[in-house]
């Protein structure tokens, strides 16, 4: 009968909020019934023992006279009496009844509704009476504050019951101006609230008490006492609890041990090796334990079916670290060579299953979906649901249309918001400590008070979906424990909640490098059911492969677009897959947060001695030259150096998946502390031991999945550096950004390997390798031109066979015209020539630009690039997060206000910064007020930084103009971008 902020988009609440108001006004027993919804049931249970109360199951759907367009509705609320099965059921008939006749939402007939079994039906404030079967025993006429004092009286006349039910659409009055943003139903207009879609209702919308009901239907008599009564009777006698699931057991035609042993002889695995059979008996042993045999059959039975069709990825998370999953062909990773520790995947303290995440092709994944439920049952698989939360920068935006904000001071706001990890007590408070504790906070509330709606939005349910990736499976149908949405066939639970339930989850992930390699090995002539076999048998000693990082050649190569790991790589000379794997575990926040990344590079360079901060972290400092870089580092050294249990070491690991704060971390501080100094390590070094474990494990990497995607990004090398047309024709193929696009085909051009945009006559609908004159080059698809989708592909490809009819005029004018955003490798220097063809010292430019590819690699003495602004960014040095990340340190001054830059020319990127004691001297205002970022043109002088992250400290700068949209269109989101992605769509 109650709604939450569950009910998508037509009621607000955050769930303790409305236990609270229920606690307020005397209920002991939770009824709720969200429209359409039944996302709240497992967090309501909780809150419900928390609070001492009893929950009731139920849900709102429309019901209708007939199925149709446009039909008259009544919201019902269908409550479960013994068991939540039925009431599931009804669900997936009203979710598959939709789209019937054009109607979208889930409907159920009156006959149906009526028909149900198994639960409570309650009529609402529009209910057709004449469609009303008066003797179903389980029927009841709901009587709210929207029921018309007619309709009751006819309700009565023809012998229905009464029953008191809520209509509320926030929890408590103060709510309602949060449910008008949330709604995006009013926006205000010079202190007026104005109606824009949806009806302004005139009777009270929250959560009434008994005597607040009688108030406003007390006109009717006794009615309101009696429907009172006859709610606490019936709520009393609906008794249907959630219950868990039954893992699926799945057929087991041999035993895990087989498997393994016969997985061992195809890879060469020597299982008489002590180190392997040991590790081989251990893991066997916990996984019997823990009964997780059948999870292992069934993921190892998906991977199998999946290698024949598509690339599986060679791990991914924690399962690599599991030599049973190597055997098992779930992974493609051997645990032993690398160190990887199982008790990262499974540990004595776990009783939830481990998660193996996998990842499949993006183009062919769904084949796994479809086997599953040929496999198993389609009525035991089902995909998850998932459910989008209003974020800080999303509520803030959404309140500040309705509010009629200036999007001046959201920005600020925006840019200045206090971030925290979410194990951390205040993670739910980041609007509002931002707001109490910004100098652009501060000036917003001032500014509109009615902010702080933001606050109370943040972390509210937004929107509901199905999970991209997650599959659920059970032993008996999976409607017993959860309902399904019959729309597209998910449940109405998220990734938590299936965990409450027991609800076998796996994580079938698509990848899109792993289409990219199909698609290379596919131009290679590699037969699909062995492509993955070809893969994982590469040598991983390639040195041609390494020369891909070392050439600083990062386009295509799976995780090395961002800047991040393109500057650690630029600093080493990568030789080794175990490179890799430390840079891609380094190039994440909490090393480089902490200086590990840098020290790192430093002794991996010989700039710097290896050391460590006590020869007790020696052993597990050694691998990684005394820097902590791994999860796994974590968990050994709070086990055997800090003395912490299997437990909190299970915490500590969980929490660094969650990327949990230093206060979470904390908790665990002293006692580790304690036994650190105790077994002879100093106090200061325990303690600033400490403090960096904390930070790196706030967004730390476990070495598993380092490894796992290291090999990702290693078998991109080797295709690159052996197969560079294929691979890169499979890359374009994947790559909708023109930019991106330039960097591959500038970098093959390099090499030697020219291309041609497209050609009318020869082009298809992909790149195509192309053989002239003995030379590869690679030759764009029809698509490249503006304006020609799919469709127009087709149709230009058909045309090109005799006896079919001439393109249309449109289309033949489009394909005459060949223009394409990537005709030039060099549009930035093109389009200086344009604005400047006298030279730049027209412009009084004299000092001669450095490219910025050049300029990375530290230069001594005030460099100039030229570039385009790509990112724009204003901070104000003594914002929280500015002065928190210092240390608490103020910037003392009257200007306080500094400009971070992402300047991008034809050779790569830049990160910049305008100092505040420069901002005011060279009037950096002038390149916010300008703003145009992906447009303006700007030569930009300074000197580079010499820290690890290279950037440049900005002296001065000059506009030179800006690009066109013909050749940085789309960055500009210009006519010429918008018709090509139109076309695409």
């Amino acid at each position: 009968m109650i709604h939450t902020g569950y009910s998508f988009k037509s009621a607000v609440g955050h769930l303790p909020d409305v236990i609270s108001r229920l606690k307020t006004i005397g209920w002991d027993t939770a009824p709720i019934a969200d429209r359409c919804s039944t996302f709240g049931f497992t967090r309501w249970r909780a809150l419900c023992e928390q609070n001492g109360m009893r929950p009731v199951y139920g849900v709102e759907l429309p019901v209708t006279p007939a199925l149709g367009k446009k039909v008259p509705m009544d919201f019902w609320t269908f409550l479960a009496i013994d068991s939540l099965t039925d009431l599931h059921r009804l669900i997936n008939l009203a979710t598959a009844n939709s789209g019937t006749d054009g109607n979208e939402w889930p409907l159920l007939t009156y006959a149906q509704a009526h028909a149900a079994q198994g639960v409570i039906k309650i009529s609402g404030h529009a209910v057709l009476l004449d469609h009303v079967q008066a003797d179903d025993p389980n029927y009841y006429f709901g009587l709210t504050v929207a029921t018309a004092k007619g309709l009751l009286a006819a309700a009565r006349a023809k012998g229905l019951r009464p029953i008191a039910a809520s209509c509320n659409a926030y929890p408590t009055a103060e709510d309602k101006n949060l449910y008008r943003v949330a709604m995006t139903r009013y926006v205000k207009r010079k202190e007026t609230w104005i109606t824009m879609g949806g009806d302004t209702q005139t009777y009270p919308q929250h959560i009434l008490s008994d005597n607040e009901l009688i108030g406003q239907v007390g006109q009717v008599g006794q009615v309101g006492q009696e429907a009172i009564a006859t709610r606490q009777r019936v709520l009393s006698g609906c008794t249907a609890t959630l219950t868990k699931a039954s893992l699926l057991v799945p057929p087991k035609p041999k035993t895990l041990r087989q498997m393994c042993e016969e997985g061992a002889a195809t890879l060469g695995c020597d299982l008489t090796d002590s180190v392997y059979a040991e590790r081989l008996d251990r893991e066997l042993k916990m996984i019997a334990e823990k009964k997780f045999e059948d999870y292992f059959y069934i993921v190892a039975d998906l991977v199998a079916f999946a290698k024949e069709r598509m690339i599986v990825g060679p791990a991914r998370g924690s399962s690599a670290g599991s030599l049973v999953c190597y055997l098992l062909g779930i992974t493609a990773v051997d645990p032993i060579p690398y160190g990887l520790l199982f008790e990262r995947f499974v540990d004595l303290t776990r009783t939830d299953l481990p998660d193996i995440d996998i990842d499949f092709s993006d183009a062919n994944r769904e084949l796994v979906f479809d086997y599953a439920k040929e496999k198993y049952g389609a009525d035991r698989v089902a995909r998850l649901g998932t459910v989008a939360m209003y974020e800080p920068k999303s509520a803030l935006k959404k309140v500040a249309i309705a509010l009629n904000i200036p999007q001046q001071y959201i920005d600020k706001v925006t840019d200045s918001l206090i971030l925290r990890s979410s194990g951390d007590t205040r993670a739910m408070q980041q609007i509002e400590d931002t707001l109490n504790d910004t100098e652009a906070g501060r000036a917003l509330l001032q500014h509109t008070p009615e902010v702080v709606i933001a606050a109370k939005m943040e972390g509210h349910p937004n929107t509901a979906s199905r999970h991209a990736a997650g599959i659920v499976l059970t032993q008996e149908p999976v409607i017993n424990y959860v309902a399904i949405d019959a729309r597209n066939n998910s449940v109405m639970c998220d990734k938590r909640d299936a965990a409450a339930l027991d609800l076998l989850k796996i994580d079938a992930l698509g990848l899109t490098q792993l289409s990219v390699f199909e698609r290379t090995l596919e131009l290679l002539n590699k037969p699909t059911a062995s492509i993955h076999r070809w893969l994982e048998q590469l040598p991983r000693d390639d040195a041609a492969a390494f020369n891909v990082l070392n050439r600083q050649h990062f386009a295509g190569i799976f995780q090395f677009n961002g800047v991040a790991l393109q500057n650690l790589a630029k600093q080493i000379l990568v030789e080794s897959l175990n490179d890799i794997v430390a840079i891609t575990a380094l190039g994440r926040p909490g090393p480089m947060a902490t200086g590990g990344s840098g020290t790192w590079v430093r002794r991996r360079t010989g700039m710097e001695p290896v050391a460590y901060p006590h020869p007790l972290l020696e052993p597990y400092l050694k691998e990684t030259l005394g820097v902590v870089v791994y999860q796994e580092t974590v968990m050994q050294v709070g086990r055997e150096i800090g003395d912490l249990t299997w437990k909190d070491v299970t915490a500590l690991r969980k929490a660094m998946s969650k990327s949990l704060g230093t206060e979470y971390f904390n908790q665990f501080g002293d006692r580790w502390k304690a036994s650190a100094i105790a077994k002879g390590i100093q106090k200061d070094v325990a303690e600033k031991f400490w403090f960096d474990l904390c930070a790196f494990g706030s967004w730390g990497f476990n070495k598993s999945h380092a490894v796992s995607y290291a090999l990702v990004s290693y078998w991109c090398c080797y295709l690159k550096a052996h197969h560079p047309v294929e691979f890169a024709a499979a890359t374009l193929d994947a790559e909708d950004d023109p930019t991106k696009q330039i960097l591959l085909l500038r970098e093959l051009a390099n090499e030697g390997v020219s291309y041609i945009p497209v050609d009318k006559d020869l082009s298809t609908g992909k790149w195509q390798p192309l053989e002239r004159d003995g030379k590869k080059l690679l030759l764009g698809p029809l698509s490249n031109i503006a304006g020609i989708g799919p469709k127009g592909v087709e149709e230009i490809i058909t045309c090109r066979s005799p006896g079919v009819p001439p393109l249309s005029k449109s289309l033949l004018e489009k394909l005459e015209s060949g223009k394409t955003l990537i005709d030039s490798l060099t549009p930035i220097s093109d389009r200086l020539r344009e604005l400047h063809p006298n030279g730049l010292e027209a412009a009084n430019i004299i000092t001669r630009p450095t490219p910025i590819i050049k300029a990375q690699n530290y230069m001594p003495g005030e460099v100039m690039i030229i570039g385009v602004l790509r990112k724009l960014n204003v901070r104000d040095e003594n914002e929280h997060v500015n002065v928190e990340r210092r240390g608490g340190r103020v910037i003392q001054g009257p200007d306080t206000t500094s400009l971070l830059m992402t300047m991008v020319d034809d050779t790569d990127q830049l990160f910049c910064k305008i100092y505040h004691g420069k901002f005011s001297k060279i009037n950096a205002q002038q390149i916010i007020d300008r703003g145009r970022t992906g447009k303006a043109i700007y030569a930009v002088k300074g000197n580079m930084a010499r820290f690890d992250f290279r950037m440049m400290w900005v002296n001065s700068f000059r506009y030179l103009g800006d690009m066109s949209e013909e050749t940085y269109g789309l960055e500009t989101g210009g006519a010429y971008a918008q018709s090509r992605q139109q076309a695409a769509e």
